[in-house]
């Protein structure tokens, strides 16, 4: 048990410093050395802010005016907010609020901040969609009149994971899905729920089931509709599935004004989850 925590820290710490690295190559590219508020979407407890605290530590460069806002719908209190809050270092900061109701600078450490970088590793579904609604002022609200180009952050990094559970009031680019590819609600559903087969292992679940059943069962099995796809066939529509979503968060970014890609920031091994939204602003 102890081998298998020790091997998953060390993933996660692999996964974060990727994350980290590439989000710091697109600030410089953004023109943001210094003068940053970083900002973790669905921090939990935090990894990627107490990551990041550490690596600017550790740094050779001394930088000036730094802080950390958290923001996550449940509470979290660990070793590290109380050291923060212990030494009352005014720059980390806690926000306990839903995504779907964030309105991103409301929150005074954000909106006072010369340089705003946003980032989250494996923010599931519909909360990388309320996130970005809520980078640009986007939270269908007909009195919102949106954020301001000047305050949109400079940088936006996030680790994608569980598109399944996106859902199609939440999307941000419904208008791709409908317009250009003429996808309906229905539909959306659909292709979310088949997103998960890019992740689930159906190798590993189809030996385990077939195991258990007669040859006569698994031939009748084997022409019933749950069998017209194989193992490879089923993982690469996920995949498919997944680039879909995707893809329309990136146009989504791209309207706002952002330099948007979607980037492989580490191997199978370490997370099959392994793919990156970044988007930066370009320099004035």
């Amino acid at each position: 048990v102890r081998k298998s925590r020790t091997f998953k820290k060390i993933k996660n710490e692999v996964q974060q410093k990727a994350i980290l690295e590439h989000t710091f190559k697109h600030a410089y590219e953004s023109g943001i050395p210094d003068h940053i508020c970083f900002v973790e979407m669905g921090a939990a407890k935090g990894g990627l802010s107490v990551a990041t605290r550490n690596m600017l530590k550790q740094s050779d460069k001394e930088y000036t005016d730094i802080s950390h806002v958290l923001i996550d719908r449940g509470s979290f209190k660990v070793r590290d907010d109380r050291e923060m809050t212990g030494n009352k270092d005014e720059s980390w900061e806690r926000v306990k609020i839903d995504l779907r109701h964030l309105k991103l600078y409301d929150i005074d450490k954000v909106s006072n901040a010369e340089n705003v970088i946003v980032y989250s590793k494996h923010l599931c579904g519909a909360a990388t969609c309320y996130a970005l609604r809520s980078c640009v002022g986007d939270q269908g609200d007909s009195k919102n009149d949106g954020v301001k180009s000047k305050q949109l952050p400079q940088v936006i990094s996030i680790a994608l994971c569980c598109h399944q559970v996106c859902n199609w009031d939440s999307y941000p680019n419904r208008a791709l899905l409908s317009n250009r590819f003429n996808i309906s609600r229905y539909e959306f559903d659909i292709i979310r729920h088949m997103s998960s087969w890019a992740t689930c292992g159906f190798e590993k679940s189809v030996e385990t089931e077939h195991a258990s059943i007669s040859d006569e069962q698994k031939q009748l099995d084997d022409t019933g509709p749950e069998w017209f796809f194989n193992v490879q066939e089923k993982e690469m529509i996920g995949k498919q599935c997944k680039m879909l979503l995707n893809y329309g968060r990136v146009l989504y970014l791209r309207d706002h004004g952002y330099n948007a890609s979607l980037i492989r920031y580490a191997t199978d091994d370490i997370t099959i989850e392994n793919v990156l939204l970044l988007a930066y602003l370009h320099k004035a």
